[in-house]
């Protein structure tokens, strides 16, 4: 669980968290450093947490605090335990009012955090999240034309208030230009730990309580690595996708094309148990049953439970379509020879 917030204060303005997260960014890390360092608001808290790089990414961190001199926390992982995880162990310490989260290769402008807080605090409680557009660069930091939320999502505009519909058709947040709320995750819980990636999820369970607000001015540079996760690792980003989908159907929170979309996936992972024999398939095959009634759902779970092999069923259901698509050819055959007549 996330601690209670503490009265760390200006007699104006409330401690905002601000997090880093690296993860073999030595090359990168000094200069998103640097760049929450120079942030212009004040009381902040700074959270750096490393999740067991194996290049120079903690002895950088480490020289970098050592000629600044920064007050901050610093979490090393002993072994690489996942972007939620990290995410979570370092909100485990924070202590602000407000958190904001930037990876080690993306980059803060320096009125971020103030902007964001001003208009925080202007706005109704019911606002969770605040969000901006932001600059997109390459990896040696030349800025590319196009910005990060079209680049995205095509957008009428950028979207405020209650966007959760919206969250469920798909992401569209730099989660680099975030500032939340700490309520959020006293009321919706942390990371799901179980997802390969982290932010999607979490807007998707705070825009289910929370109001969303969008801020014109961009406030963070985005840099598209080669190396990155989305890039490196495509299969388990769509496999957490697909994990994600399922996880909210199954609490009730979906209707319409979301649903339908979330029922595939059900039905893709329910197949895949089948097709390797794994422990819980006839489970996950009844289970498909209580969101879609079909013949094909039905005999996979029916032969399953019997104890027919997914290769069984396999060739039976090809030979099932074989005949199907001759007898159909052969109506249309007739049909037309007889209209020919």
């Amino acid at each position: 669980m996330i601690p209670e917030a503490k009265n760390v204060t200006s007699p104006s303005k409330p401690l905002v968290s601000e997090i880093v997260l690296c993860y073999n960014q030595a090359r990168f890390v000094v200069e998103a450093l640097e760049s929450v360092r120079g942030q212009t608001h004040a009381p902040t808290e700074l959270i750096i947490i490393d999740d067991c790089s194996t290049d120079d990414s903690v002895a950088t961190i480490e020289d970098w605090i050592r000629k600044t001199g920064v007050n901050c926390t610093f979490i090393r992982h002993s072994q690489n335990l996942g972007l939620c995880k990290s995410l979570n162990d370092a909100l485990a310490v924070t202590r602000g009012k407000y958190i904001s989260l930037v990876a080690a290769d993306d980059l803060w402008l320096p009125d971020k955090i103030a902007q964001q807080v001003e208009q925080m605090e202007a706005g109704p409680d019911r606002v969770g999240v605040i969000y901006s557009d932001a600059f997109q660069i390459e990896e040696d930091g030349t800025p590319l034309p196009e910005m990060f939320i079209p680049a995205h999502r095509a957008l009428a505009k950028p979207p405020e208030g209650d966007i959760h519909r919206t969250m469920l058709e798909g992401n569209f947040i730099p989660a680099m230009t975030t500032l939340i709320r700490r309520k959020c995750f006293e009321e919706v819980g942390l990371y799901d730990e179980e997802l390969f990636f982290e932010d999607w999820d979490m807007w998707i369970r705070i825009s289910r309580s929370f109001d969303f607000a969008f801020s014109p001015t961009p406030s963070a540079k985005y840099r598209i690595v080669s190396t990155s996760m989305v890039r490196a690792d495509r299969e388990r980003m769509q496999q957490a996708a697909r994990h994600l989908f399922v996880k909210h159907l199954r609490r009730g929170w979906l209707d319409g094309a979301p649903r339908e979309t979330a029922v595939r996936c059900l039905v893709a992972e329910a197949r895949a148990a089948y097709a390797h024999g794994l422990p819980g398939r006839n489970r996950i095959l009844l289970e498909v049953l209580k969101y879609r009634l079909r013949p094909g759902d039905f005999s996979r779970w029916l032969l399953s439970a019997c104890r027919v092999s997914f290769q069984t069923y396999s060739r039976g259901a090809t030979a099932y379509r074989a005949v199907k698509q001759f007898v159909t050819r052969a109506g249309r055959t007739r049909w037309h020879l007889a209209s020919s007549r």
